[in-house]
């Protein structure tokens, strides 16, 4: 789920993130920012990529990758954080 103390703007299919215990922004692609919109807390990592696959163009295989590598730089950088029942 997102983390308390993150905000974000969405502009033109992209996403900046502000990190507001760091100052640290961190930029999303169009992929990276429907992801963000789907880290609720209550949706599984496997729900969100079934979800991407859906929308976008690519292989289940490349998408769980993706979404694994950005789910673990997004925990890196404070901007989520593991919610167990997910």
């Amino acid at each position: 789920m997102k983390g308390e103390h993150v905000t974000w703007k969405a502009l033109e299919g992209e996403s900046v993130l502000l990190n507001l215990e760091t100052g640290v922004y961190f930029t999303l692609n169009e992929t990276g920012t429907a992801a963000w919109e789907l880290f609720d807390g209550a949706t599984s990592l496997a729900a969100i990529g079934e979800a991407l696959y859906a929308r976008f163009d690519v292989l289940p295989e490349q998408m769980r990758q993706d979404l694994f590598e950005l789910t673990q730089t997004l925990l890196k950088e404070g901007l989520v954080r593991i919610h167990e029942d997910c």
